[in-house]
């Protein structure tokens, strides 16, 4: 396994007004694709990730690991 620490948004609370970020480790051998979009958080607009898996579940991640940042901006 090739796990790696991804900081994604979650809105798992339904009846949360706001967005919680959350660590998780994903399986770089799962990631079907990753493109770079902004994220609404608190108001401002940041720079995340759309992260699709192997196992059609989707992720909007704010912090991914430093090797993916720099093959996305190659």
């Amino acid at each position: 396994m090739n796990l790696k620490r991804f900081s994604i948004v979650s809105d798992r609370d339904v009846q949360a007004l706001e967005d919680t970020n959350e660590v998780i480790l994903l399986n770089l051998d799962h990631i079907v694709s990753m493109k770079p979009i902004n994220i609404v958080v608190d108001g401002d607009v940041r720079e995340g990730f759309w992260i699709r898996m192997s196992n059609g579940k989707k992720y909007r991640a704010l912090d991914i690991p430093k090797e993916l940042k720099t093959m996305l901006k190659s």
